[in-house]
């Protein structure tokens, strides 16, 4: 298995990128919201991989970040998703948006990304909901030493009654605004569910 590439980018291409590597060149698919964020050619670049065995050949698929190539293995589990609808869906929604969309069971939103119909939108939707959590966890949130408040947290505010979908995104708004750094420990847990409870 090719986990990661790192080397150079040697070009962008309409639906990926040619990343040489020790001089070896490595063809990789990937989502548009990728290639859109791809260096320039010349410059040092990671992706991460995921290779597929097909009859026609083998063909390597890339993402810049480690979790959209979990995500995009976990598109594939579901019935009838092949890579291009599972890039498709990677290149028209983030990884907070596919969350809110599966936890809203949200067919409309998913059916307008091109290529995925409403058929197959309920679908992803059905077998998402409960897949989605065990790969989109805390750790989507969590940064450095937060790592244990956060799963606290989560906890917590699972406790109360709120969904882990809502919770992890009232717990990111809380780390868009920073938390103050003075609090630790179970000081630092409640002041999370004190903010995050704004947004719930």
């Amino acid at each position: 298995m090719i986990a990661f590439l790192k080397g150079i980018l040697e070009s962008k291409q309409d639906s990926g990128c040619l990343v040489d590597v020790n001089g070896v060149g490595y063809e990789v698919s990937m989502p548009n919201s990728d290639v859109e964020r791809l260096p320039t050619p010349g410059e040092a670049v990671t992706v991460h991989t995921c290779l597929l065995h097909r009859d026609d050949g083998d063909q390597l698929f890339g993402f810049l970040k480690a979790s959209d190539r979990r995500l995009f293995k976990l598109l594939l589990s579901v019935a009838k998703v092949g890579p291009k609808s599972a890039l498709a869906v990677l290149s028209g929604l983030s990884q907070d948006q596919l969350e809110t969309v599966v936890a809203q069971q949200d067919v409309a939103a998913l059916a307008l990304i091109p290529g995925i119909g409403r058929k197959t939108a309920e679908r992803l939707l059905l077998e998402l909901k409960d897949k989605l959590k065990t790969v989109v966890t805390v750790s989507a949130v969590l940064r450095g030493p937060d790592q244990e408040s956060f799963a606290e947290t989560l906890e917590a505010l699972a406790a109360l009654g709120y969904s882990r979908s809502q919770a992890r995104l009232a717990m990111q708004k809380v780390v868009d605004e920073a938390l103050p750094a003075q609090k630790t420990g179970q000081d630092r847990v409640a002041e999370i569910v004190r903010q995050a409870l704004r947004y719930l």
